[in-house]
């Protein structure tokens, strides 16, 4: 009985199960006599730790304890990934799940210490958990996009060959990862491979034209979303090896099983095809389309190997799947036992015991049937038939892709409310108060008049400024987008910044303009462009700063903190409120710090100078010797100062995690 199911699993698929060859080994034998101890598929870690710190007081002696220990994350394990399938990484909470897929993909905090080997040979996408997009594109025109970041000069095929591949008998060497592909500029170049890969993701012809959508306006749902989401990140490069982070989070069962389907589509026509996906609770048809498993119990592997297999597995050590359960519920309900502590060191050394009986048995405990484990019909698996070759992305010129985030900037400014819409409505009532307050101010040199002008100038350097804190959420969601795309090998981050950093200039003019417009139409300030361009400045400093932040800090409610505490700080300083020669002694170096300053004696040198009492008033604030033009230099500079120290962040960010991860 054994032979039979063996053969029949190396031969051909099960029924309708939509069981598809995936190249798994039948059993554990054939593994262990793989000539090459660290071959193709193979995963080695070493060791993977945290560093904790427990803090606690003691009364007795009114001292603080402070414990340092290292928290072990995961045990030494080896496992393996085969090509040409899905390899599902399951566990409880707390198991080590995630930690195991960002090691494969080297993604893990930079908190974490771990070593180890990796070798998955050819490119490498990352779908992350949370899904994040730009509100404005529609799922046709989001495609249109990616074609346009990645070049547009894909080769004939369009879509097709991003769920097409060679067949297994054909299918290009890739020893040591030097896979001999033809590149092309994307896996998408025609309307035709757009609608066949929106076809594949089941995302409804009647929908195809609609928004993405957010808190403003509504578009498609959390499902199409997702699957959305998914078939870009899919796109950007038709990657050998896709790394899933809980894909079926969050969605009903019928979306869940859509996005297994398009996986299995997309890893089905190509043998060095991999999908590595961590699922939390799948229902019984995402399951089935499983291949591989990996079962971790509190860091430890605690089974490893073909779906198919784990039935016997536990049927072996005498907890066989109860009839009407499912499979794997039963499965981790059995590992995660937290009323033992030693469960998964047991569950661990059960593993090994049952390999080597396998082993010597040569698959005898193999399961007789699928379908006894696994009592279930499954709908038709997606497959796209064809016989082109594989393609790699091209990733094109940093000068295209500078054009084509530098338009996605300037549109999600256009069609995104809280950018620039919002704002205008935010600035344009308070600038039209201040108009009404300051109303035909008189310019003469009474006390009343000087003091007023003064105070108007003090809180446009101020105010203005302090209210680009409003953008911050926008740059922070904009931010895990670069990151989702960098991750993904799309860009550099740089290329990201300077767009961003370069669309945002609009938007500064705008503002700029309608301050200007309606504080010296209804106050009558002197020197209309000279002030424009001082606020221009100013405003452009304070973006540049909400620009870095947004590359520091990834909560943006904390960098909402962080840049009013910056901008609050520096209004004490500016020499409204205090003069220089006031300052304590060893606190006058910072009147030159903020950029605020330079802002502030410029407007004010703008209003007086020229004036018959404009000499007595600047000296009054120390700043008779006020040169615009230098002033304006610096404020420029300082800008440029903060954008490289932004480039700084990035680099240092984007060079690489703390680990020790080889690649053969």
């Amino acid at each position: 009985m054994t032979t039979d199911v063996t053969k029949r699993r190396k031969e051909s698929a099960v029924g309708n199960l939509g069981v598809i060859e995936t190249g798994l080994p039948t059993n554990r034998h054939s593994i262990q006599t793989v000539a090459s101890e660290f071959r193709e598929g193979r995963c080695i870690l070493e060791k993977c730790e945290v560093i904790s710190r427990a803090v606690s007081f003691c009364g007795a002696t009114n001292k603080v304890d402070v414990k340092v220990k290292n928290k072990v994350l995961l045990h030494p394990l080896r496992v393996d990934l085969p090509a040409g399938s899905i390899t599902a990484v399951l566990g409880g909470a707390g198991s080590g799940t995630s930690t195991l897929l960002k090691f494969l993909a080297g993604q893990m905090d930079k908190n974490v210490t771990y070593d180890g080997k990796v070798n998955l040979p050819g490119s490498k996408s990352y779908f992350a958990q949370e899904t994040h997009l730009h509100r404005f594109y529609t799922p046709r025109t989001y495609i249109k996009h990616y074609q346009r970041l990645m070049g547009g000069s894909g080769s004939p095929g369009g879509c097709c060959k991003l769920l097409r591949g060679k067949p297994s008998n054909n299918a290009p060497s890739s020893v040591g990862g030097n896979r001999k592909l033809r590149r092309s500029g994307s896996a998408i170049n025609d309307d035709e491979g757009i609608e066949r890969l929106l076809d594949a993701l089941r995302i409804d012809v009647d929908r195809r034209d609609t928004i993405v959508g957010d808190t403003f306006k509504k578009g498609l749902n959390p499902g199409e979303q997702r699957r959305l989401d998914l078939g870009l990140t899919v796109s950007l490069r038709a990657p050998d090896t896709l790394f899933c982070e809980s894909p079926d989070l969050g969605l009903d069962s019928e979306t869940s099983l859509n996005v297994m389907e398009f996986l299995k589509g997309y890893v089905a026509k190509d043998s060095n095809r991999r999908v590595i996906v961590t699922l939390d609770r799948p229902s019984l048809f995402v399951w089935n389309l499983v291949d591989n498993v990996i079962l971790l119990s509190k860091g430890r592997v605690v089974y490893e190997g073909p779906r198919f297999d784990m039935e016997s597995f536990f049927a072996y050590h005498g907890k066989p799947t109860p009839k009407r359960f499912s499979p794997l519920e039963h499965y981790i309900a059995c590992v995660s036992n937290f009323r033992s502590d030693n469960n998964a060191v047991n569950w661990e050394s059960a593993l090994k015991q049952w390999q080597e009986k396998v082993d010597e048995d040569e698959g005898d405990y193999l399961a007789d049937d699928i379908e006894t484990c696994f009592p279930s019909a499954i709908p038709e698996v997606l497959l796209i038939s064809a016989n082109n070759e594989t393609t790699v992305p091209s990733f094109g010129k940093s000068w295209l892709k500078f054009l084509a985030l530098l338009q996605r900037s300037i549109l999600d400014a256009l069609k995104n409310p809280g950018i620039l819409g919002l704002r205008i409505l935010m600035y344009t009532p308070f600038t039209l108060f201040l108009g009404l307050l300051f109303y035909n101010l008189q310019d003469d040199e009474s006390y009343e008049s000087v003091n007023s002008r003064a105070a108007l100038l003090f809180y446009s350097s101020s105010f203005y400024i302090f209210m680009v804190v409003a953008v911050l959420p926008f740059l922070a969601k904009e931010r895990l987008i670069c990151r989702k795309e960098v991750l993904n090998g799309c860009y550099h981050p740089i290329t990201h910044h300077f767009a961003v950093s370069v669309g945002s200039i609009p938007n500064v003019v705008i503002l700029s303009f309608i301050i200007t417009l309606i504080l010296v139409g209804m106050v009558k300030l002197h020197n209309p462009v000279q002030f424009f361009f001082i606020l221009l400045l100013a405003l452009w400093n304070a973006e540049s700063y909400a620009i870095l932040l947004s590359t520091c800090v990834t909560n943006y409610i904390l960098g909402i903190i962080i840049l009013a505490g910056i901008f609050g700080l520096a209004m004490p300083l500016e020499g409204f409120m205090l003069v220089p020669s006031i300052f304590p002694s060893y606190l006058r170096w910072l009147y030159l710090v903020p950029f605020h300053t330079y802002v502030f004696r410029s407007f004010m040198y703008n209003e007086f100078a020229g004036t018959s009492f404009g000499e007595m008033v600047l000296k009054s604030y120390e700043i008779e010797g006020t040169n615009i033009k230098q002033d304006m230099v610096v404020l420029l500079c300082y800008s440029l100062v903060i954008h490289c120290v932004s480039v700084a962040v990035l680099l240092f960010s984007s060079r690489g995690r703390t680990k020790k991860q080889k690649d053969p």
